[in-house]
């Protein structure tokens, strides 16, 4: 699976009014995880956003427990905020737990939390979701898989909290959903990569990848002339024409710590 990283630069209009996305810059890799954001850390360095610089720095995840163990390691003062969108996705879970699915209950319960949610009130929602696992019996058809799978849902969004602080995020004009990360992979990978009869192995789909990344980021004249230069410079201390295409695929990047 890859991993995408979507980065750019909002610039404040005013004193709540954010402009943007500035300097967008998208990066894709099959490689480990933990690549990913030592390439995104290298980039935020380069835009002034180091360690100690005192800039806000905002990272969005889908809540995978890999990514929030790196944004610690390389990004231990930015404000991780997780994909709204994914948490409603518990809501519902939980809600079908109480409610019959597909009615109309469980559609107003959603609603209401989602409500919550987006207020910033994720202690009230853990409050109502222990009430109503209080109010499921322990023994009867299909109470201890209702319980079983509420209380997950409860876990899930009381260890993640401090991760959900979406009122204060919108007051702000910052990001709470993955939208931008979601219409990449779409347009970056499904459009090139991901059709009937494809079949790939990593490291040739590791160069598409990069290749897709560039011409979406913009720099693909950049790449042009780097291609150009390397290869006519190759050729000059070979004295032969170098060439570009290759039987064996290049190995994936490692990460700067297990190499």
């Amino acid at each position: 699976m890859a991993t995408l990283v979507v980065m750019y630069t909002l610039r404040r209009q005013g004193t709540r009014r954010l402009e943007g996305p500035i300097n967008k810059w998208v990066y894709g890799s099959f490689a480990p995880k933990q690549h990913a954001f030592e390439i995104a850390r290298r980039e935020a360095d380069k835009r002034g956003f180091t360690e100690g610089s005192g800039k806000l720095v905002q990272v969005v995840t889908d809540g995978d427990p890999d990514l929030a163990m790196y944004c610690n390691e390389y990004f231990p003062g930015a404000e991780h905020t997780i994909d709204i969108w994914h948490v409603v996705e518990y809501l519902w879970e939980a809600g079908a737990c109480i409610f019959p699915e597909g009615s109309k209950k469980l559609r107003r319960w959603v609603e209401a939390q989602k409500a919550r949610l987006f207020e910033g009130n994720v202690e009230g929602i853990l409050a109502e979701l222990r009430r109503r696992l209080g109010r499921i019996p322990k023994t009867g058809p299909g109470n201890k898989g209702r319980r079983e799978r509420l209380e997950a849902d409860i876990r899930y969004i009381s260890r993640r909290k401090h991760k959900m602080n979406y009122g204060s995020l919108r007051r702000r004009d910052l990001e709470i959903s993955t939208g931008p990360i979601e219409g990449a992979i779409k347009h970056i990978v499904g459009l090139r990569q991901d059709h009937g009869g494809m079949r790939w192995i990593k490291e040739r789909s590791e160069a598409i990848l990069k290749l897709r990344c560039i011409e979406v980021t913009g720099d693909w004249g950049h790449f042009e002339r780097y291609v150009h230069d390397r290869m006519h410079a190759a050729a000059l201390i070979f004295n032969k024409r170098a060439a570009m295409l290759t039987n064996t695929p290049s190995p994936l990047p490692q990460d700067r710590k297990a190499a």
